[in-house]
């Protein structure tokens, strides 16, 4: 049974980031300019402020996302994942768009980000496809963006 709770626990954090598959690794990576390490990003993505949510199958969490505030009305996404988040893939979507109207509707945010490296996008092309079902826009390729130079590309979706 999947269950989403709004309370994750720093151990929730840390079971994802031991699960976490090799390109979501990848992404961290690029983002940081460091080399993977489980404790960092389960730590560093526990104490970021903003709401977060771990989504639980069989009282064992597959997913945690949650907004991290960039500005007043402005929120950058993260999700970290396990290869069980996508078994479960339309649960995990549709809990995912939630968050996100729910964001929008009350007015909490006038804007959601969303950045992913270039790379995971042209090797993972069904990571965009679930972006739109998402409800994401992309809106431009962020050049030189990753610790290494490489290029980013930012999605959005903003209230109307």
């Amino acid at each position: 049974m999947i269950v989403v709770y709004t309370d994750p626990l720093l151990l929730d954090f840390v079971k994802v980031c031991i699960n976490m598959p090799q390109d979501e690794r990848e992404q961290l990576e690029a983002f940081t300019g460091e080399k993977y390490d489980i404790d960092r990003a389960a730590v560093g993505n526990w104490s970021v402020a903003g709401p977060k949510w771990v989504i639980k199958s069989d009282d064992e969490p597959i997913c945690i996302g949650g907004f991290v505030p960039q500005r007043p009305g402005v929120y950058r996404d993260f999700m970290l994942t396990t290869a069980e988040a996508w078994k479960h893939w339309f649960a995990v979507t549709r809990i995912a768009r939630r968050a996100m109207d729910s964001m929008l509707t009350s007015k909490t945010a006038h804007r959601l980000e969303c950045i992913c490296p270039s790379a995971r996008l042209e090797k993972r092309p069904e990571v965009a496809r679930w972006y739109e079902v998402l409800d994401y826009h992309r809106e431009g390729t962020l050049f030189g963006y990753c610790a290494s130079g490489a290029d980013a590309v930012m999605h959005s979706r903003v209230r109307h």
